[in-house]
């Protein structure tokens, strides 16, 4: 007789796929986790701000000359509590900045698109072709991080003029090579 223990085999674990592997080292830092739920939170507002929003800050009919700078807290005579207060012409700050922040993400998140599409293509162009021309590339990306980016970006402003797609347009421009 032999005395072969009884061990039982297990099968090999099965390695976590990318997202749960990503998730699990994410929800790891509470800050981390606090941030993305801040962040939802906006973005949530964002999106459904017509539906929550008190007021709606664009429909001229709803707004009354009466209740311009009210302060936070204030109640009109028609029972409508400004939790913000109100602007000069009457309308509702929370309201105003619930439709705000879709303005605001948009011009982030397609600046941001802007800026990744021609750093991606330039810095693919110096790779690929190498030499005196990622020499050049180099010393463009060089002067351009010498500035300020803001500054850079209202002077790309003066020249384009005003309008929320070439303020896109600047923002790109001015972070590519970031």
């Amino acid at each position: 007789m032999s005395n072969k223990s009884d061990t039982k085999l297990q099968a090999p674990a099965v390695p976590a796929s990318g997202i749960k592997k990503f998730w699990a080292d994410f929800s790891e830092s509470r800050l981390a986790v606090f941030a993305l739920a801040v962040f939802s939170t906006i973005l949530f507002i964002a999106i459904f701000a017509p539906w929550i929003s008190p007021t709606n800050p664009y429909d001229l009919s709803s707004v009354d000359i009466m209740n311009s700078r009210l302060p936070p807290g204030t109640e009109d005579f028609a029972g409508n509590v400004y939790w913000l207060g109100t602007d000069g012409a009457g309308r509702d700050m929370l309201s105003s900045i619930f439709y705000g922040l879709r303005v605001s993400l948009g011009v982030g998140a397609f600046s941001g698109i802007v800026a990744m599409a021609i750093g991606a293509t330039i810095g693919l162009a110096a790779a690929y072709f190498g030499g005196q021309l990622e020499t050049i590339i180099m010393r463009i990306v060089d002067i351009q991080l010498s500035f300020p980016s803001i500054l850079m970006a209202l002077i790309i402003l003066a020249i384009f003029g005003k309008g929320v797609d070439k303020t896109i347009i600047a923002l790109g421009t001015v972070r590519w090579a970031y």
